[in-house]
């Protein structure tokens, strides 16, 4: 399975509310239940409304279909990818390594670092490994990561 040129779009809200839901759901859910041993979607949908930001949400296309969610944050010093999803019938297709080198492209520009976190349990820190991102901490639940774009 292959999909042509990847994009990033921004996303209009109302009309992606539920589908932003609906990608978090299933990428997440497994590895927040082997984490914390729950998942209570009120509790998770809640969580996603308020911790995404509208300006920096965006939605990954390919082919014109809508593949999964990114959501890079500015923050002093740095960018931080505070969202990344991939809906699993696109997974391990590449779409995830194009959308990290967009967002590699960004963090390049601009000549700062691009951090993140991904759950222990979740096995694409391999993904951000091969990317070039190196680990730089640990919390009890997450790998910190962080990739540096080239200076000079």
């Amino acid at each position: 399975m292959a999909v042509g040129e990847v994009q990033l779009r921004a996303i209009q809200l109302p009309r992606d509310r539920d589908w932003l839901w609906a990608v978090h759901r299933t990428t997440m859910r497994s590895y927040v239940i082997d984490t914390w041993g729950a998942w209570d979607d009120a509790g998770e949908r809640e969580f996603l409304e308020r911790s995404y930001t509208p300006a920096t949400m965006r939605i990954v296309v390919g082919d014109g279909r809508d593949l999964g969610l990114c959501e890079v944050q500015p923050r002093p010093g740095e960018l931080y990818l505070a969202r990344f999803g991939i809906v699993p019938h696109w997974q391990r297709a590449g779409v995830g390594s194009a959308v990290l080198r967009l967002v590699q492209a960004e963090a390049q520009q601009v000549r700062q670092p691009l951090c993140l976190q991904v759950l222990k349990v979740n096995p694409a820190r391999r993904l951000y490994e091969r990317a070039g991102f190196r680990l730089s901490g640990e919390t009890a639940t997450h790998w910190l990561m962080r990739w540096w774009p080239v200076v000079g």
